[in-house]
């Protein structure tokens, strides 16, 4: 039967023995598996691309398909994932169900399209990059709030030169890159190839990687620009979150070892233009005067401790601090207290907050909590689910954090220039695209920004270093989208600087206390990306809806 029919033939499609599509399902798994931190064998991620396409167009029926997609897959994600265990132990194995599901759910998705006879023509380095980045957006940007970390590609950030494209369309382009190599040797891999097809898929990716490398070359010939100032990261190395386990006397204890490491950093390092703290390191109720004026006409006796020690550090060193800490913000509510005496905030944010040495403060407040960690998404809505959740989820689920009213940034004074435009990320956010951009465009007003300060709090990890590693993994790519360099402040670590091009300068050592002295090179470039947005894996995932409905008319017109 001719290519152009309604579908593949039998001889051609359904080649595969089931154990054949077995091996090769498990083969991909392990591929999968193997390309993360903190194994780190990062060229795997090619070989996976190629075999999860190969097992997909040969598998005899979906049901066997499916069945060896879900086992070694649920597998694969339950080492990657096994850091959530002492978070959420009940989570655990709805994180690697879901996770898995995503797997399935491109298998069975690019089986169908590519056995449809309007499609079936399509070379498979194009049908499974655009197949399988339209199905990721939907995971990383939209559904169940967000789940933007191992999204293919993210394993080449590893060899930043053929990453560089990400400035034109974002992350989703390394994974139309990495997809399309997958689709050329998947080509090859047919027990009877397709010449024609498999010439064309090979020379599609090698355009497309040879474009990416040039262009990888280009960007790194960028003219080096002069240094945005000094920087002193405060690593610190709290073990379990010091939301939830620590007490108020701990609290204090380990607030004043932080404040101790930065005046010995500050010293050693001959001085900087900001130290900076990791999300939530500051403990009690924030900065926020209105809270604060509303507890005082309560409680005339009530202190302030930790603030009240960062403020006098700040104007004794005469050098700012940029804190993350939990902002009581927006007063008591008063019917709450008259009701049940207690001070409750009307809003209660993770926040980064600058306290400059002349007492002014600016602040960002988290627009984008964590999914199923700080929020829960569509159940919230349901006050009586919600609480459900809250106790199956287990101790390191906190639902108590609104989101931030709106994207803003953070302005540095400088003595003989203009103020140094940053951009805090907290944690999650920084592995978000779109949630990282809205932030940089927030600043485009009167300068485009010219750092990213990324704070987070990966004491959750544990001891696994492969979930710290890769959070970083995914965080690094904003620079590259947005051409502004990072600083990275995590409790338990990765702290670090990486460059405008993703690249990593320097950093700390996991899961101990230490400072950095960093020193981030400007640079003015301003990225397609930042323009257009996430428009290519949105024309993705219209072209695989378009597929969907194309297969669905194919099945009923034969």
């Amino acid at each position: 039967m001719p290519e152009s029919s309604h579908s593949v033939s039998s001889s051609e499609s359904q080649t595969d023995t089931r154990l054949l599509t077995c091996v090769l399902l498990w083969l991909s798994a392990a591929s999968w598996l193997l390309s993360w931190p903190s194994i780190n064998l990062w060229p795997m991620c090619i070989l996976w691309a190629a075999l999860i396409v190969r097992a997909s167009i040969g598998a005899r029926s979906w049901l066997w398909l499916t069945v060896w997609t879900i086992i070694p897959y649920s597998l694969s994600w339950g080492w990657l994932l096994r850091w959530s265990i002492d978070v959420t132990g009940p989570g655990y194995p709805a994180m690697v169900a879901y996770s898995a599901a995503w797997m399935v759910l491109f298998v069975l998705l690019f089986r169908r399209v590519h056995r449809c006879g309007v499609t079936a023509s399509i070379p498979l380095a194009v049908l499974a990059p655009i197949l399988w980045v339209g199905l990721e957006y939907l995971r990383a940007e939209w559904f169940l709030g967000a789940w933007p970390w191992y999204l293919a590609g993210l394993q080449l950030i590893e060899w930043p030169l053929v990453c560089q494209i990400a400035d034109l369309g974002g992350v989703w382009m390394v994974g139309l890159l990495l997809l399309c190599v997958g689709g050329a040797l998947a080509e090859w891999f047919r027990p009877r190839p397709r010449r024609r097809q498999a010439l064309i898929s090979t020379v599609l990716a090698a355009l497309f990687c040879l474009c990416a490398v040039a262009y990888g070359l280009f960007s790194f010939t960028a003219q080096q620009e002069s240094s945005l100032g000094r920087f002193l990261i405060v690593q610190t190395n709290i073990k379990a979150s010091n939301k939830v386990a620590a007490t108020y006397e701990q609290q204090l204890v380990d607030a004043s070892q932080f404040m101790k490491m930065s005046i010995e950093g500050l010293r050693e390092a001959g001085g900087a233009d900001l130290i900076i703290w990791p999300e939530t390191m500051l403990p009690d109720i924030g900065f926020d005067p209105a809270t604060t004026r509303d507890i005082l006409e309560q409680s005339p006796g009530w202190g302030r401790p930790f603030q009240t020690r960062i403020e006098e550090a700040v104007v004794h060193l005469d050098t700012p601090m940029l804190v993350g800490t939990s902002t009581w913000a927006d007063g008591i509510d008063r019917s709450i207290l008259e009701s049940e005496g207690q001070f409750v905030p009307t809003n209660r944010y993770n926040s980064a907050v600058l306290i400059l040495p002349d007492g002014g403060l600016d602040s960002y407040h988290k627009i984008f909590p964590t999914p199923f960690g700080e929020r829960l998404p569509w159940i919230d809505a349901w006050p009586w689910l919600r609480e459900k959740m809250l106790d199956f989820g287990g101790p390191g689920i906190l639902l108590e954090l609104d989101a931030g009213p709106e994207p803003t940034v953070l302005d540095l004074p400088r003595l003989e220039d203009d103020p140094l435009v940053l951009i805090t990320p907290i944690c999650f956010e920084a592995t978000v695209p779109s949630v990282t951009r809205s932030l940089f465009r927030s600043g485009s007003g009167v300068s485009s920004p010219d750092l990213i300060v990324n704070l987070t709090n990966d004491g959750w990890f544990g001891d696994i270093d492969g979930g710290r590693s890769s959070h970083a993994q995914a965080a690094r790519f904003r620079c590259i989208e947005l051409r502004a360099p990072m600083i990275r402040c995590a409790n338990t670590g990765q702290s670090g600087l990486f460059d405008s091009s993703g690249r990593l300068v320097a950093s700390l050592p996991s899961r101990e206390g230490g400072v950095l002295l960093a020193e981030p090179m400007g640079d003015s470039r301003r990225t397609l990306y930042v323009l257009v947005g996430n428009l290519v894996p949105v024309s993705c995932l219209l072209f695989a809806v378009l597929s969907c409905l194309l297969t669905l008319k194919s099945a009923r017109s034969e």
